[in-house]
């Protein structure tokens, strides 16, 4: 699995090979996680 990630001044976004599972608009702190199994408890890499 190759995570990626990319930030601009309005968002944060993770990829997991090449699909976005993450995103956060930092102004507002709000996130969205786009692939359920793909971030759950069971995962074995934190995004920090």
């Amino acid at each position: 699995m190759v995570f990626t990630k990319e930030t601009n001044q309005q968002e944060f976004e993770v990829y997991m090979n090449g699909k976005l599972i993450y995103k956060k608009w930092i102004k507002t702190g709000e996130s969205k996680v786009f692939d359920i199994m793909a971030y759950d408890k069971y995962t074995e890499y934190s995004i920090k």
